[in-house]
């Protein structure tokens, strides 16, 4: 009988390592309900929240929906289609809006967001009436004694204006909890919004009025005062026209010249003649007399003690030096006048032109059916977002488990 030897091996033993923490894994029974524990309370409960809230208690929202845009009296119009005339596209003339059509337009949309809005509200159909009905949701209807500024954070969460900077249109969304109610919140948005369109057109208009006036006003103020120095001038001066006067001053020398020029020549003709007789007497004393008087006028024309321009100058120059400046500045001040009242009908007619309309292409209609709130979508998205929470969970804690 054959004796079998069997050779055991001696396999090495380890010694356990005593300064290593002892890590006891959890039985796959006890894992498999953690998880699940862990996917019904970030999953499946927020789910069944959102379904038993939205489909049992979430009030029903309608939607009210019109749009409009802004344009000027002096745009021109074009056919359209579906809307017979409107306002030609903003970029058919220089390629985009407008920085006054952008300013203009957001100026609107924030308006609407506005405790202004949410007080026209109030006043026109009651927004607390509205927004805190007894057969809305707790969690959808307005709160009990909110402030105006809650009561305006409220109003922006069921307003949704939009501005399309590409044509220039402002879309406009309001909710309620009944059509009837979108319906006359809709219309009152949109009346409250013409208001404030017409208000700032009227503004921008009454200013450039005004200031057209104001200018006309100063240049008026400028030329009488003009005048009323062209007055004092003459009574300080006595004289009425001194143009004319010099004139007449200088006519009268000129002729009292000529008269002396032929009295002279007489007189050189007759003493040549006759030394002796008696008329050279009288002629000299004549000629004499003539030209003292041309002397005098001299004196008065170029000759005096000033040659100041001031009123009380006592020669003919000075006066008329100082009447010519008062002259003008009179023409210079009418002149201004004139453009200032020029300037101000122009004013006036741009003004007219560049008038502000809002132009509600799309009205606010009565809605059959209510869109909100998005029952499935919103459902789906608790759900998704509690799958992510979940998985995210899951790695964390697998994570640190392989960690130590």
């Amino acid at each position: 009988m054959n004796q079998r030897v069997v050779r055991l091996r001696k396999e090495p033993r380890t010694e356990p390592d005593v300064g290593a923490p002892l890590v006891r894994r959890a039985p796959v029974s006890t894992k498999r309900r953690v998880h699940l524990a862990a996917f019904a309370l970030l999953v499946l409960l927020p789910t069944v929240a959102a379904l038993i809230y939205l489909f049992g208690f979430a009030s029903d929202q309608y939607v009210a929906e019109f749009r409009f845009n802004l344009r000027r009296a002096s745009e021109p119009m074009v056919a359209n289609n579906n809307t017979g005339t409107s306002p030609a596209a903003p970029w058919a003339n220089n390629g985009g809006l407008t920085p006054s059509q952008i300013w203009d337009s957001q100026t609107i949309v924030q308006f609407i967001r506005s405790r202004d809005v949410v007080d026209a509200l109030d006043a026109d159909l009651g927004f607390e009436r509205l927004y805190r009905r007894a057969d809305a949701d707790w969690l959808s209807r307005l709160g009990d004694g909110l402030s105006i500024e809650r009561k305006t954070e409220y109003w922006r969460s069921m307003v949704e204006p939009f501005f399309d900077m590409t044509t220039g249109v402002i879309s406009v969304s309001v909710r309620a909890f009944t059509a009837a109610d979108a319906l006359a919140v809709a219309n009152a948005v949109l009346k409250s919004s013409e208001k404030t369109v017409n208000d700032l057109s009227a503004r921008a208009r009454k200013d450039a009025i005004a200031f057209g006036e104001e200018e006309v006003a100063k240049a008026e103020r400028h030329l009488l005062e003009a005048r009323t120095a062209v007055r004092t001038f003459r009574d300080k001066a006595d004289v009425l026209d001194p143009m004319r006067t010099a004139e007449a001053d200088i006519t009268l020398q000129s002729r009292q010249r000529e008269r002396l020029a032929t009295l002279q020549s007489q007189f050189n003709s007759i003493k040549e003649a006759a030394p002796g007789s008696p008329l050279l007497r009288y002629m000299a004393m004549e000629i004499s007399a003539i030209k003292e008087l041309v002397q005098a006028e001299q004196s008065k024309l170029t000759q005096g003690k000033s040659a100041s321009p001031a009123p009380d100058a006592s020669t003919i120059a000075a006066i008329l030096g100082g009447f010519e400046g008062l002259k003008l500045e009179e023409s210079f001040r009418e002149k201004l006048y004139l453009l200032a009242l020029q300037f101000s009908d122009q004013s006036r007619i741009e003004g007219m032109k560049q008038q502000l309309y809002l132009n509600a292409f799309v009205r606010p209609k009565l809605p059959e059916e209510a869109l909100y709130p998005r029952r499935l979508r919103l459902t789906a998205i608790v759900f998704f977002v509690g799958v992510a929470v979940w998985g995210l969970g899951s790695l964390a804690y697998y994570s640190v488990r392989d960690h130590l």
